[in-house]
């Protein structure tokens, strides 16, 4: 993203909020969906458990152990094998003498599914589908047939690593692996790790003094500039990664390689208004996998070959019915899944009003719905105006049964004159009762907030020790510069953290000041709209109960329209109520610090040294941070590096440049059991870049 100054106004024209945006392949309806997997003649199925070794000449197919595959040469074969006991096994296809011909190292959990698809050869007369070295027991079956060699089209091969052999293992997504996986050190089920978002995970391979061993393993080159998504990995054997790019699509791929599996593309109708088409990524359910939509629709897609299951429209009627313009909404979080829903919110800072909703997970059928900007807590019909967007993801706390939604600014953003009152629930977290979708307690951090200071940033969830009890916790940082954090089943507020920014709106002799009156008379304020910290999630490490803020310095002049007026006919515009310009002061800089959530304290700031202090506050607000067992901390830079932090002192320990030339998201880490690596993967820009690093000794 370029600095967006334009040089005669100094105005910035926020490049994150243009009104149009990518329609998609064709108009409504025709979505693209690309399948990468190579298609096959005839499909194996093999089920059970293993059994003591019974010689190497096999019985023909009899159901039995060790079945003969009658092949003929030119023909695709997919063979696949059911693991029932559990147990880690070679999975190949050998001659009668023992020679591998095809074959995996497989580690397969129980139920999981391993797959070899090959073409047979002259040679290939005859094969035998073993388990070595045991053999395998249960039922076999022989799938349908499918088209002839002649009728097959070439495989289409995706740019950069290519097409994944194979497909996808099946794994069924349950609550428990969702419950589990902030503690698992193979998967990334969860948008920033864990229903609580923590960002943290258990892998430990890594520390301050063997980070540097990371090297790169691949890139994937998408079709879209800006990405902000962070990859789900789902932990079969190969784990497969699903990402979202801006301009809608879904992607799965091989998570060891990058191989692609399949895309799928959703197309916008082509008189898309509002806010962008950033998306940031998908949720995982069983054999589904959801994303959002800015025209907001919620899509279900299958999660081994891409097809599309089903859409809802996540507008309720009475927005479709009352707003003149229902596009005004737009939703670019990754949804949340969890025991069979799917939680998602909206976003929409052109003048309307934000939800958010539980969804049946199988049926996409509405459960329930919260109005963020509750009509009886607003004066008059401000509340149609309100925005109170649930924009980025939430938070989900089994332990209370609740879900934890962060609520953005207020809207017209600068302007408080058209919106008397505390404008309820603006710039609060709010916790909703995940069964009933009632809302339990809602906490407002600032009252009719005039900045632009969202109090947007996805929740963190976390035991904390509070006077000597351990309490269940729930924290968010606030774009003012505050750290706040609550009793996540009351709603009380435990602990605001010290300042992490400069916090000076100089016209004033004090902070959260009416802005001046007029553009002609716009002042400096610090932080300015963009906050001291944007929407990237930020970690919680339970080793260090430190909370790491990715943060900025960065200054705007800014002032209020006193004539502003709402836009309610016509092409709807940003719903600012006042002008947000350059600074003259342009000593900005970006950093992490680690926050005490307990104290309120401070330990430690580290500069990120890959930005320029001329850059505008636009431009230089970093990515999210990622804290591991190890005690190592990654940061994406706006700069386009990757840097790892030692976390218990903040220093820098390894760097890594990528070809973007800004980093928003969060890096992902997962170790592959397997393959003994652990794994580093961020989207930067338009591709996404893996590190990897392995060969430990356990």
């Amino acid at each position: 993203m370029s600095a967006d100054i334009d040089p005669e106004t100094e105005e910035i024209e926020p490049e994150e909020r243009p009104h149009y945006i990518d329609t998609g392949p064709e108009a409504r309806g025709e979505d693209e969906h690309v399948n990468y997997m190579q298609e096959y003649d005839t499909e194996f199925v093999f089920g059970g458990g293993i059994s003591g070794w019974h010689a190497r000449q096999p019985q023909r197919i009899q159901g039995k152990t060790n079945p003969t595959l009658n092949l003929e040469a030119g023909n695709r074969y997919r063979v696949r094998w059911e693991n029932i006991d559990g147990a880690p096994h070679n999975f190949v296809i050998q001659d009668a003498d023992g020679n591998r011909v095809v074959g995996t190292e497989v580690y397969s959990s129980q139920g999981a599914t391993a797959t070899l698809v090959f073409t047979a050869t002259e040679e290939m007369a005859q094969y035998i589908c073993t388990i070595h070295p045991n053999s395998m027991v249960g039922d076999i079956k022989v799938a349908g047939e499918g088209p002839s060699p002649g009728d097959q089209q070439p495989i289409q091969q995706p740019p950069g690593p290519g097409a994944a052999e194979g497909d996808i293992p099946k794994m069924s997504v349950t609550t428990n692996m969702l419950r589990e996986d902030g503690e698992r050190r193979d998967s990334w089920l969860v948008y920033d790790k864990g229903l609580g978002q923590r960002g943290y995970t258990p892998v430990d391979r890594l520390d301050a003094d063997n980070v540097a061993s990371l090297e790169q393993e691949y890139t994937i080159p998408t079709d879209s500039a800006g990405l902000e998504t962070n990859p789900i990995i789902v932990p079969t054997d190969p784990p497969v990664m699903y990402y979202t790019t801006s301009n809608l699509s879904v992607v799965a791929a091989n998570a060891r390689n990058g191989k692609k599996y399949w895309k799928f593309k959703y197309a916008l109708p082509e008189d898309a208004v509002g806010q962008t088409g950033r998306n940031r990524g998908v949720a995982v359910w069983k054999d589904k996998v959801y994303f959002a939509t800015t025209d907001s629709y919620l899509v279900a897609l299958d999660r081994y070959t891409g097809e599309k299951e089903w859409e809802t429209n996540m507008l309720t009627e009475r927005q479709q019915r009352e707003m003149e313009y229902p596009k005004r909404m737009s939703i670019s979080q990754a949804p949340i899944a969890y025991d069979g829903r799917i939680l998602v919110g909206m976003s929409g800072d052109f003048g309307g009003w934000c939800v958010a909703s539980s969804v049946d997970a199988e049926s996409g059928d509405v459960q329930w719905t919260v109005n963020m900007a509750p009509q009886d807590a607003w004066v008059e019909d401000s509340w149609r105006f309100a925005s109170d967007a649930p924009w980025m993801s939430p938070a989900v706390d089994p332990e209370t049964n609740t879900v934890f939604y962060a609520v953005g600014n207020p809207c017209p953003m600068m302007n408080g004159l058209v919106r008397p009152g505390p404008n309820h629930h603006s710039n609060s977290i709010v916790a909703v009762d995940l069964d009933s979708g009632n809302i339990n307690w809602a906490s407002q951090q600032i009252p009719h907030e005039l900045w632009d200071y969202d109090s947007h940033a996805t929740p963190t969830v976390f035991d904390l020790e509070v006077d000597g009890e351990t309490r269940r916790a729930v924290s968010t940082d606030q774009k003012a510069g505050w750290t706040y954090v609550y009793d996540a089943e009351t709603g009380r507020l435990l602990e605001r953290t010290a300042p992490w920014t400069k916090q000076d709106h100089e016209w004033a002799e004090h902070f959260l000041a009416l802005p001046p009156r007029g553009k002609e008379n716009a002042a400096t304020a610090w932080p300015g709209t963009i906050g001291a910290t944007e929407w990237p999630p930020c970690a919680y490490d339970p080793d260090t109960g430190m909370r790491y803020v990715a943060a900025v310095e960065a200054a705007q002049r800014v002032s209020y329209d006193p004539d502003w007026e709402y836009v309610t006919e016509g092409d709807i515009t940003l719903a600012e109520g006042g002008s947000r310009l350059a600074s003259d002061d342009t000593t900005h800089n970006a950093y992490v610090q680690a926050v005490d959530p307990a104290s309120g304290d401070l330990a430690w700031r580290t500069e990120l040294p890959d930005v320029s202090p001329e850059w505008s506050h636009w431009r230089i607000w970093p990515g999210g941070t990622t804290a591991t067992a190890g005690g190592v901390l990654f940061v994406a830079s706006s700069g386009g590096h990757l840097y790892a932090l030692d976390a218990e002192t903040g220093e820098r320990v390894w760097s890594a440049p990528t070809d973007a030339d800004r980093i928003t998201p969060a890096p992902v880490v997962w170790e592959d059991p397997t393959e003994q690596t652990q794994y580093v993967a961020v989207a930067a820009d338009d591709e996404i870049t893996v590190w990897s690093s392995g060969g430990f000794e356990e």
